[in-house]
């Protein structure tokens, strides 16, 4: 049989997508576990989750962000150097995460080697001891880092773009200079270790998870102290939102301009957020959106530009992000609100929004086909205080919404005035 080419293959809507749930289980002591038994490969991952290890829980700044670092840089029986070696022997991989409202260790591993690798989580969570000169190490490596950085007009820009929706002082708009990197002492890194790390987890284990790996879990985890922390709450996260629209970074020996274009967006559990997120992919949410054909295929300003939803626990924020010739940045952001105007003032064409429309919802079915990948879903709703009924309502929206209520959000959410804009590089 000749498969004719010309002709392209029927489609569907995706109407129905079945996660394999994470189901929740509590060791002895308190520890919530939540555990997603699927795939065929003999693999683990294991993610502890630090909900109070975040920035906007330090006291002083630097204090989350080296302590999480620091864990596997010493404990009372092992080195960093044989950490590292610990963990390649049985070909595991760790990874410690800093963030803002939590933190988190994540180790994968083969099922056979889980015991073994849980000894070591457990001894990183409360035997670390912070070396002075592991730490000085550290510092070093990213005062460096913020040097490099700070040369980097597109890593100014979105810094900026931060402090800009957010008051500088505050944890989402907070950034660590080299200032407060020197500044940092094992003294005060112990404490906030104590307090905010060694006590409080919550787990989330996904792969070929059985009753064996939920007994190591108690062997190692379910014996320990644990003290579940309340949560701490900004005292107000938009008071130091800027009545100045429009903000300049000057680099003068730049060749170009990074430009933002952003505002404050409604949080995760608002009923308006799936359409918004349909909305935003039209925009600049993917390579076929309307910035990247307008400015980079046919004005040829820049190689790339994105339009992108930020969610944190309590805000999130929209942001319009590229990089251009110095000479183009005034016409690059003619363009750019442009389009944004037309969203508000023109229905989107029944084709273009059904592409868009069998895009997400294939995103979707690619984002699952893999344990560690349905561990990830899982906290995309349970780290925002949601359920799994949210990826249902995503594919009934996606596949039911019309462009006449997305012109009506369009027009509600996205008014000009709502808008800021940072430029790091000129104007001219």
């Amino acid at each position: 049989m000749i498969i004719d080419r010309s002709i392209p293959p029927l489609s569907q809507p995706i109407k129905e997508v079945k996660l394999a749930q994470a189901q929740a289980h509590y060791l002895s002591n308190g520890v919530p576990v939540y555990y997603i038994n699927a795939g065929k490969e003999p693999v683990v991952g294991i993610e502890l989750l630090l909900p109070n290890a975040g920035t906007k829980y330090e006291a002083k700044s630097g204090n989350s962000i080296f302590a999480i670092k620091m864990l596997a840089e010493g404990t009372q029986r092992r080195t960093a150097f044989s950490i590292s070696n610990f963990v390649d022997s049985y070909g595991a991989y760790l990874q410690l995460n800093p963030g803002i409202d939590y933190a988190s260790l994540e180790i994968y591993t083969l099922k056979k080697y889980t015991d073994a690798l849980l000894s070591l989580v457990v001894e990183l969570l409360t035997e670390a001891t912070f070396p002075e000169s592991e730490l000085e190490k550290l510092k070093t490596i990213q005062v460096q880092k913020i040097r490099v950085n700070n040369e980097k007009t597109s890593i100014v820009a979105s810094k900026k773009m931060r402090s800009v929706l957010f008051e500088a002082d505050q944890p989402y708009g907070r950034t660590l200079t080299e200032e407060k990197v020197t500044r940092v002492e094992r003294e005060s890194l112990l404490p906030f270790y104590q307090k905010n790390i060694a006590s409080n987890w919550e787990v989330i284990v996904s792969g070929q998870v059985d009753d064996e790996v939920l007994s190591l879990l108690e062997r190692h985890i379910g014996t320990l102290p644990f003290e579940k922390a309340e949560k701490k709450s900004q005292t107000d996260v938009w008071s130091g939102l800027s009545g100045k629209k429009k903000h300049l970074v000057e680099k003068e020996n730049s060749l170009q301009s990074s430009l933002r274009i952003g505002m404050p967006f409604i949080p995760k559990n608002n009923p308006d957020f799936i359409p918004l997120r349909i909305l935003n992919t039209v925009l600049g949410g993917y390579f076929g959106s309307r910035l990247m054909k307008n400015i980079r295929e046919e004005k040829g300003l820049t190689y790339g530009i994105y339009s992108s939803i930020v969610s944190l626990q309590e805000a999130s924020y929209l942001v319009i992000g590229t990089d251009v010739k110095k000479e183009l940045t005034q016409q690059a952001l003619t363009e750019i609100y442009r389009e944004i105007g037309i969203l508000r003032d023109q229905p989107i064409d029944e084709i273009e929004l059904n592409i868009v429309k069998n895009y997400m919802a294939g995103r979707l079915l690619t984002s699952i086909n893999t344990p560690f990948a349905l561990a990830e879903k899982f906290k995309g709703v349970h780290l925002f205080g949601l359920d799994y009924s949210y990826y249902e309502d995503f594919l009934k929206i996606v596949n039911t919404i019309d462009a006449a209520a997305l012109q009506q959000l369009a027009q509600q959410y996205f008014a000009k005035e709502n808008w800021f804009e940072v430029v790091v590089g000129s104007y001219s």
